[in-house]
């Protein structure tokens, strides 16, 4: 239901490519993750509560742990790209580069303690009881006598807290981006239950989903550039350098944000 089982399976998997150093696992693995806690979430009067919540509240644990390792490669491979550009001056690309090897530093020691969680009881259990779950969820009436209903409600209601940020701050927008990724996730878990409705609804989800998606590591990239200029012994030359690649950052971080406004109104279009 919900396709439960097909993406708690895929966690499984991809928490065993972490182990054995698979390309892309920690960020597979933390969208599983996602996707299921946003499927829980969303289409919560379906489960027994007290189940849901308890597994929900697990597997937000695990993907906090996941985040901290895929934001540190995230990072490493942007600053990795600031560097490779041929048009950056000498002392402005040795200091992005000494900066992408502190965060490829960082996120190996990161990668280090999350294999040594991985493999701890804690975390195998997690992974046993999900897809036990997954298999013969704990369904209220609601969701056994009703799912289509169920799920067409769940839907609405995720897509009403998609609203445009209340405000200019980075964080306002991140929550819109949230919940904009909680309805996508929702959205494809019902495709076929749903069709083309599940799948438009999805896809402005998605589009608004990575418009601040894009917009939010730009702006952290321009402050992680900033902070480490501040705490290093920087030349004038490198130091205006790197304000210049932050400021850069900050202008694409912008043009990111043309059309949000549409953004929203598409997601409430595909209802």
């Amino acid at each position: 239901m919900f396709s439960l089982v097909a993406v708690s399976a895929e966690l499984a998997e991809q928490l065993v490519a972490i182990e054995t150093g698979g390309d892309d696992a920690v960020h597979q693995a933390r969208t599983r993750v996602r996707r299921l806690r946003s499927i829980l979430g969303v289409y919560r009067r379906a489960f027994e509560k007290d189940d849901a919540k308890r597994l929900r509240r697990r597997l937000r644990a695990l993907g906090t742990r996941l985040g901290v390792v895929r934001d540190l490669e995230v990072l490493a491979e942007a600053l990795d790209g600031l560097a490779a550009d041929p048009g950056l001056d000498t002392p402005t690309m040795d200091a992005v580069i000494a900066f992408a090897a502190d965060a490829r530093s960082a996120h190996a020691a990161a990668v280090t303690r999350l294999l040594s969680e991985l493999s701890g009881r804690s975390d195998r259990r997690l992974v046993a009881d999900t897809v036990s779950f997954a298999a013969a969820p704990p369904l209220t009436s609601r969701g056994a006598d009703h799912p289509r209903k169920t799920a067409r409600k769940g839907l609405r209601r995720a897509a009403r807290r998609v609203t445009a940020p209340a405000d200019a701050s980075l964080e306002a927008k991140h929550t819109t981006r949230k919940a904009a990724r909680r309805l996508r996730y929702a959205a494809e878990s019902v495709a076929d239950l749903f069709g083309r409705y599940a799948v438009r609804l999805a896809a402005a989800a998605e589009a608004l989903q990575d418009a601040l998606g894009d917009h939010r590591d730009l702006v952290l990239l321009a402050a992680h550039l900033r902070q480490k200029a501040e705490d290093a012994d920087l030349s004038p030359a490198a130091a205006a350098g790197v304000e210049r690649l932050a400021s850069a950052c900050e202008e694409r971080a912008d043009e990111r944000l043309a059309g949000l406004d549409d953004l929203v109104a598409g997601v409430t279009d595909a209802l």
